[in-house]
Parts: structure tokens; sequence; C-alpha cells
């Protein structure tokens, strides 16, 4: 597709761990379509953001995730609230818009009260959305949540409030977007009802494949298959589970590749000789050889098997991972076990997943699926879009 007219993007992202960001992946491309791209994020992802082409701006330190506070999110509920229903993020977005004057905003969908802030802007708005609808959607999990204090913030920017509904404080701010870019496949995401500003961009990751340099021990090509076990880029106390995993894994006759996020030390971990633990390694580095991967289900790492056409074994650990795991398996791409899966069911599990020729014809279906979105092609477009009609 021809680019339009170069454009100015404010992108605002956080995330506490480490994991793959769609919206650096969302700036990349943009960038390299001619854009200026401005990334409003924290501070351990600027290196991430400046090798995408795009131009870092610093989160303010109290909307800063500090591990020395407790490693899992839930354990700094100053900070989550800071985050996601704090003054901090908005008003910083409100001096970034007014210095940088952008031409349009992109934020996730997560960051409540800086979605109040930018939707008081007059400038296009996206939000990026990586949950499915069925976890920020369920009003049973949320119920009316965060409506007294976005209605508290919506108040003071002049705004009318969101009436109390049915539906969730996510999906209400969601409609006030100009555009809501899910990140994920339509077709992971079962949704009661279409609505044209939702566009199912489908999965992005930061890194082009041709980026990402092979450095274990055993070469890509080896015919020993590869069991990659990511359980979570966020710290989820997941120690125990992730050593129960690799202890499965020890008499089985494959390579193991575990990661355990920025927050976990992979030295804190008893892992069997022979195992390779690293922090993070990019998921297009590892997943093109891949045979199995054993996860959490969180979104990402989700999508990222998707795209290499990868079967799953999922243990939940919390969060809105159930439901993924429950909605993968309903595909025909995953096996679910229950959090305190023990190692003879772990084993048995991942035996199946290596050789179930329904696993793998399922996973090779959804592969073609997610090509088809083309790698972030739809985000770019719907974005420039939103440009174009700035013009």
């Amino acid at each position: 597709m021809d680019a339009p007219h170069a454009g100015r993007f404010l992108i605002v992202t956080w995330q506490a761990g480490g994991g793959v960001n769609p919206a650096i992946g969302i700036g990349r491309m943009l960038a390299a379509r001619g854009h200026d791209v401005l990334v409003l994020a924290p501070r351990l992802h600027r290196a991430r953001i400046e090798r995408a082409g795009c131009t870092w701006r610093p989160f303010p330190a109290r909307a800063e995730f500090d591990p020395s506070a407790g490693r899992a999110a839930e354990e700094q509920r100053e900070y989550l609230g800071e985050t996601f229903l704090g003054q901090t993020l908005p008003t910083a977005l409100a001096t970034e818009a007014a210095e940088s004057m952008p031409d349009v905003l992109v934020v996730d969908g997560m960051l409540l009260s800086t979605l109040c802030a930018a939707q008081a802007l007059a400038t296009p708005l996206a939000a990026i959305v990586h949950t499915t609808r069925s976890f920020h959607g369920d009003p049973e999990i949320w119920g009316q949540w965060g409506f007294d204090r976005v209605n508290e913030i919506r108040s003071g920017l002049g705004q009318p409030p969101l009436e109390p509904a049915r539906d969730t404080v996510f999906v209400e701010l969601g409609r006030r977007c100009d555009r809501e870019l899910m990140v994920m496949p339509a077709e992971f995401d079962a949704r009661p009802a279409a609505d044209p500003k939702i566009v199912h961009v489908g999965p992005i990751f930061e890194e082009e494949p041709s980026t990402a340099e092979w450095d274990l021990p055993w070469p890509p090509n080896d015919p020993v298959p590869l069991v990659v076990v990511s359980l979570s880029s966020q710290y989820m106390h997941h120690e125990e589970p992730m050593e129960r995993i690799l202890r499965a894994l020890a008499d089985l006759p494959v390579h193991v590749l575990a990661t355990t996020g920025l927050e976990l030390d992979p030295a804190e971990l008893k892992a069997p000789a022979g195992m390779e633990v690293r922090r993070y390694i990019p998921h297009v580095t590892v997943l093109p050889h891949t045979a199995v991967v054993v996860t959490h289900a969180g979104t990402g790492t989700l999508m990222a098997a998707f795209a290499h056409a990868v079967p799953l074994v999922c243990i939940p650990l919390g969060r809105d991972q159930p439901g993924n795991a429950a909605r993968a398996a309903e595909l025909g791409l995953a096996l679910t076990l229950p959090t305190d899966a023990g190692p003879d069911q772990i084993r048995a599990a991942v035996g199946e997943a290596l050789t179930s020729p329904s696993l793998r014809s399922a996973a090779d279906e959804m592969a073609s699926v997610v090509a088809s979105y083309g790698g972030g092609v739809r985000a770019v477009q719907e974005l420039e879009s939103l440009l174009a009609a700035t013009r």
C-alpha cells in the first residue's frame, strides 16, 4: 500500500513485564513508512522503542513499575491504581500532545484514565486492545468496577458521564474511540455483534524475523524437537509451576528452552541439566523451530504460537488466561491442564502434543489465518485512514 503524507503519531503503552508489546510493533511499521512516531512508555522499553525507529518519551516516575516494591504487579496497588485510573499518565499525555502536536493518538485500551484524557483532545484516537471481549467485556468479572472513578475523571475534563450499563467500563470507553485495534484474529476473539469501529488487525510483533539472531546451544534445524516453556513475561510467582514443568520434560527426548520474564532470574530456578533457561528471547527467533509451546496462555504467547503454527499445552495461572486456554482448546489448537497439574499429566500432554495430527493441522490452519492479516498491515491502514481524515 502507498503511504500518505507523513504524519506524527503519539503512542501510549505500558506493560510491567518485558513481553511482546504490539504497540512497539505498530510504531516500527509506521516509522518504516516515514511517519514520525513518539512512544510514551516505561524506561524498560526505551531501547526496544528506539530500535524500532521511534522516539521514546519517558513515563512519569509515579507510573513506573518498581520491582523493589514487589515483583508481581498485583503487589503494587498504588502502581496499578496510578497506571489505570490515576492522573499522572493523563497529565503526561496532555503535556506531550501540547508540545508535539500529534495527528493521531494511539493508546493502550487498559489505560482507562489516559483514554479519557485522549478523548478530551480534538485528535483522532485509536485504542490497542490485547485481551478478548470475553474477558474485558465480561460483566461477571468486572461488574461496575471503574465507572465511578472514570466518571470523576470525565467530569473534570468536561465530558459527559458514562451511564450505568450492562457492559464494562472497558467496552464503554472503547466505544468512544475512533478505532479499536484488536491485536488478534477475529477467529479467536468471539464477539456478540459486529461494530465498524472495531477492527481485528491480527497479531503484531516487535521484531522482524530477519532481525532475530539464534544463540542457543543447539542448531535451529536440530532433529530433536524443541519445547519452549513460557509462563509469563510479568512476574506471577511462577517459580514452582515452571520447575514442575521442567521436571516433567526431563524424561522426554526433547530440547527445552524456558523463558522466565525480566523479573525472575533464571538462577532462581532449579532446572534439570541440559535445559536452557533465559529471561527473554524474541518469539520470532525460536518459534519457527519449535515443536510445542507450554504456556500460561497469555495472549502474546498464544498469538506468537498461532503465527508460527506451533501446538500448545496451556497451564493457566490467572487473569485472562483460563479463558484464553479454553478458547484455544475449543479451536483445537491446544491441550489444557489445570494450574496444579502434576509432572505426569504435563509429560503426557506434551508427548501427545508432539505427535497429534489434529493439533498440528489446526495449528497450520490458524497460521494461515494469522498470515492473512498481514502482520500489522491492517493496523497501519486503519491508522493512516485516521491520519488522512485530518488532511
